[in-house]
Order: structure tokens, then sequence, then C-alpha cells
């Protein structure tokens, strides 16, 4: 069961019951990590529908043989098969979560595979535990809208990323509905509060400031959007 909050948004938990917050910030750290512990057993079956958009947010990233790849956020690993298959056996592939619980999952299913080349870390992404220039892509699905500091974790993602580096972030976004009329506002309303969409949180425009080239791909009249962010090369802009 869900209800509406005037301000706020929620994470619907795996037992049907919902932790609600006003906006800015949505959630501590803490609530995050209790509600994915709580969810992660399930959370592949029960989120079947956010596998929406991911391919081709996936291909956007125009990744390559051999390069080092971050997921941020990455959960129980529903990416994993496609970037690890994307990266080959002389990349790298890792992903980061909040979440011991979820990771868990990832990590099970990275050894059950084989994947030699793939690992899992905790870590907030907010303050990535890597050098600067580590990875040649990045790589964030349904996820930028839960994290309490957003701006800093795109920064981050901006700091690791070599020079020339690409990151994709698949993601919902809050839009103004009320000009809007009839089952169109209604069906679009719900499925921004099922989708913790929140109007405080401005993801788009963190990766707009942060990154000098950046390319938006709007789907279902805008609530959800594939954003392609080049960071610049050394010495020259990305070429067209």
């Amino acid at each position: 069961m869900t209800t509406d909050t005037e301000h706020g948004i929620r994470i619907q938990a795996a037992a049907g019951k919902t932790a609600s917050r006003k906006a800015s910030p949505m959630f501590t750290t803490g609530e995050i990590r209790k509600v994915f512990t709580d969810w992660a057993p399930r959370y592949d079956a029960t989120h079947a529908w956010r596998t929406l958009k991911r391919r081709e947010a996936r291909l956007a990233l125009g990744v390559q043989p051999g390069d080092r790849v971050i997921e941020i956020a990455c959960g129980t690993g529903l990416n994993f098969p496609h970037l690890r298959q994307l990266v080959g056996d002389l990349g790298q592939l890792v992903g980061v979560d909040l979440t011991p619980a979820m990771l868990e999952v990832a990590r099970e299913s990275a050894s059950r595979n084989g994947w030699k080349n793939v690992e899992v870390r905790e870590a907030d992404a907010a303050d990535l535990p890597f050098p600067a220039a580590s990875f040649d892509k990045a790589f964030c699905a349904f996820a930028l809208n839960i994290i309490p500091e957003y701006e800093r974790a795109v920064a981050e993602v901006m700091r690791v990323l070599v020079p020339g580096g690409r990151f994709v972030a698949l993601e919902m976004r809050s839009m103004d509905t009320q000009s809007w009329s009839g089952w169109t506002a209604r069906l679009a309303h719900r499925f921004m509060r099922v989708c913790t969409v929140d109007g405080s949180h401005r993801s788009l425009e963190a990766i707009q400031r942060a990154f000098p080239d950046v390319q938006v791909r709007p789907y279902w009249a805008g609530m959800l959007y594939v954003a392609v962010a080049k960071k610049s090369r050394v010495g020259s802009a990305w070429p067209s």
C-alpha cells in the first residue's frame, strides 16, 4: 500500500511498506541501506520493469574490449552480464553499492559465472575509493534520484574517469503535470511516485554542470532519460 505525500517520495519496500521523507535529502544513507537490505533477495524479480531502456543506456556507453568500467549503485548486478560481455576478458568491471546484502547477490552472480575480472565493493557514490582517472566508462541506472549527495556523486564520477571518458546515466525525471489532464496526469503522477522521483533532485542538471558535453535522450514524454556525458580530453575538446 502506498500513500501520497505533499512533497516527499518513497521507496516501496519488498514487504509492501514505504519509507517516506521530506525532500532534500530524500533519505539518509542508513535508511537506503536498510531498505535495500530487506529488498536484496527479491530485487531482481520485483524490478524486472526497470530493465526498460537499460540496453539503450549500456550501448550508449560505447564500451570497447579491454575498457575499465565502473557501475555506480550496481545493486544485485543486473547489468553485469551485459557489461562483462562488452569489456571482454581483458577489461575490468567494478560495481559499487552502499548495501552489503545487494553486493552479496552481485558477488555470487560473478562467482557463479566465473567472471574473474568483475569486482564488487561497498562504497558511497559520493566518496568513491579510487584514484583519479581509474576508469574509461561509468554507468548508473535508476540510482541518482535516491543518492542523498547526488551532486557529489556526479563530481566523483567525473574525477575517476580518464580524460575523454564517458558517463551514462539512466534515470527518471520529475515532470510538471499541472497542465496535464485526465488519466495521463494521474498515470504520470503515480508512475513518478512509485519510481522514487523527487522534484528536489536535479540529477540531470548536476550532470550538465559537471560535464562539458552532455547529450540527453528523453523517453516517455521526458519522464525517463538517458544522459550521455563526455569528459574533455586534456588540451582538446571531445571530438564530434
